[in-house]
Parts: structure tokens; sequence; C-alpha cells
């Protein structure tokens, strides 16, 4: 049995007392397992414990022929402060949670994106103001792990880029994903924007949408198999 710290990403139920539970792991990258629910002092997992991105740390038997796990002595490692209950920070944990179970489903161990996720989730739960874009800058920043991050190699203001070779090009791809040149002018800004500065894009609405969008592309693009995200609506009710 080995002990791992890992993040929720999706939770399904099972039975009236047993849900599916996703998680990343610090450890062994994305895995599932059968989880009892039980209310009381004889818990198998406790309701509270089962939070989208909350943080915890159990013991598991890891068999990597396995569907499911057997994990046990599942506990909080991180209680988070304000995410839970801060309706807007709530909302977003639902899509980005979603996200991740979608980009990372067929990831490996990795520790240093473990680490990025934590400390990500961390500065959110702990952030008073300046977060409405925290989702578009993890959602970038997370392409360095994966090995997909953007190139500004041969950056110009007049060329267009190809999403899908990362690049700018004078030219029009066939494949037709690419971002006009005006919209381009909006990659360096992004990339260059962390969790501490990112309090000054200036996105409305509109804006704010088109930047989720072109992301989302160019994950599609890049991580195979990406998939739909459900969770989308309720971003557009948060940001309605």
């Amino acid at each position: 049995m080995q002990t791992t710290r890992a993040i929720v990403l999706r939770i399904i139920r099972y039975a009236d007392n047993r849900v599916i539970i996703s998680f990343f792991t610090e450890h062994y990258g994305l895995l599932s397992a059968v989880v009892r629910v039980k209310h009381g002092r004889n818990a198998g997992c406790p309701a509270a414990l089962m939070q989208l991105l909350g943080e915890v740390e159990f013991c598991v038997d890891f068999k990597a022929s396995a569907d499911l796990q057997k994990i046990s002595n599942i506990s909080v490692a991180t209680p988070w402060i304000d995410m839970p209950y801060n309706p807007i920070k709530a909302s977003m944990s639902i899509f980005l949670a979603d996200f991740l179970y979608h980009t990372l489903r067929n990831e490996g161990e990795n520790v240093a994106l473990f680490s990025f996720l934590e400390k990500s989730l961390r500065w959110f739960d702990e952030s008073e103001h300046g977060f409405v874009n925290f989702h578009l800058i993890l959602i970038l920043r997370l392409t360095r792990f994966l090995g997909i991050w953007p190139t500004l190699e041969g950056r110009s203001r007049d060329k267009i880029y190809d999403l899908k070779s990362a690049c700018y090009s004078f030219h029009l791809p066939d494949h037709g994903q690419y971002l006009d040149a005006e919209v381009a002018r909006w990659i360096p800004v992004l990339l260059h924007t962390d969790y501490s500065n990112m309090y000054r894009l200036r996105l409305d609405r509109s804006k704010r949408w088109h930047m989720l969008d072109i992301l989302l592309r160019y994950y599609r693009l890049h991580v195979p198999a990406f998939g739909e995200l459900q969770s989308m609506d309720v971003l557009r009710e948060l940001f309605s």
C-alpha cells in the first residue's frame, strides 16, 4: 500500500452508499476507485471529503491493469477555506474539474504537474479578488506541463496564429484552425500573465468567452480524445 495525495476530478454515483471517484494523484496520475460513503462516526468516506477539486490523501494498492483501484484511509490533505462556499469559485471549480478530467485522463505520474495544480488551487482558494480570469490562466499555463506550450517564435503583428502548429505564420493553413492577426495579438499578453497580475486583464464577458473558446479549441487539437465538456452551461450561467 502506498500513500498518495490526490485532487478530486469526477464523482459518479454507483449505488446508494457508493460512488466512483476519479482522482489526479501525485504518484499515479489519474486513477478511479469505488468509495463507500456513509454519514456518522463510522463513515467510510465522509461526504465532506467529496468536493470537486478537493485535495485528499489515501492509501492505494495500485494495480496498473485495474480500471478501479482499491483505496483506504481517505482524509482531507488540504482543507479549502473559501472555494466550496464562494458561489463564483464553486461554479468555476465544477468547470475546472471537468476540464482537468478530460485533459488528464491519459496522464501518468507527473509530480511537477501535480505540484502546479496544488499551488494554483491554493492561490485560488486564498484569493479575495482578482480571480475572475483564473480558469483562463490555469488552462494556458497547464500547457507547459503537457508539452503543448504555444510558441511565440516568428511573432509579428501582421501574422495569423496557426493553432495546430502552435506558431505564427503569414500563410493561411489548409486545416482552417487559426487566429487572425488581430486576435493573435492576445497570445503574448496571455502567455506573460500569471495569477499575480491577471487582474490587469480587461476582458468583458464576450472577450472572456472568446478567449476560453480559443483555449478549448487548442486543447482539442493537441490532447487526444479531449471530448466535449458537460460543464460549460455552469460557466454560462455564472458569467451571464
